[in-house]
Formats: C-alpha cells, sequence, structure tokens
C-alpha cells in the first residue's frame, strides 16, 4: 500500500512541476504539431489520415498523462468525442 501511494504522490508532484514550468495545453499542442508537422486545422479535420490520428493519439495521450487533463476535457478543445479522445490515449499508451 505504501509503495502505491509513494508512486501516486511522485505522478502528483511531476505533474505539478510539468504545470509549473508553463507547460499547459497550448503548449503541448504546439509541440505535437512540430513533431508531425501538421497545422492546428489538419490536426482538428478529423479523418483516418495515419499522420493525423497519431498526432491526436500522442495529444491525448501526453495530456492525460502528463498535464493530468480528462479526456472529456481534451475532447472539447480538439472538438471530438470524449470516448475518440480517451480511444486515442490508449492506442498511444499501447504504441508507447
Amino acid at each position: 500500500m505504501a509503495t502505491v501511494l509513494k508512486a501516486a504522490q511522485e505522478n502528483l508532484d511531476r505533474k505539478s512541476k510539468i504545470r509549473a514550468l508553463g507547460y499547459d495545453f497550448d503548449w503541448l499542442v504546439d509541440r505535437v504539431l512540430g513533431l508531425f508537422g501538421l497545422t492546428f486545422k489538419e490536426l482538428l479535420t478529423g479523418g483516418k489520415q495515419r499522420k493525423m490520428v497519431r498526432a491526436r493519439s500522442v495529444l491525448c495521450y501526453w495530456g492525460t498523462r502528463e498535464l493530468g487533463m480528462s479526456a472529456v476535457s481534451i475532447s472539447k478543445k480538439l472538438n471530438i468525442a470524449s470516448s475518440t479522445a480517451s480511444e486515442s490515449e490508449t492506442r498511444a499508451g499501447k504504441s508507447s
């Protein structure tokens, strides 16, 4: 039990540090767009093109895991269904 609590506290501390450094969702979007060579408009167009699906998946994964955002809040920002954001986060987690 103590190990689980310690891991949870470390995770919370890491997320707090990330936010304290000024890393937010907008920064994350810019970072992902740069990594994948996309525009924000392309990211929002949806579709099943591999590059865009992968970019959205990475964005959802990092947003939930590193920034502590919910899939619902990410889905609202990207104008996608919350189930899509959740599935994207899971997909990225399996491939990492």
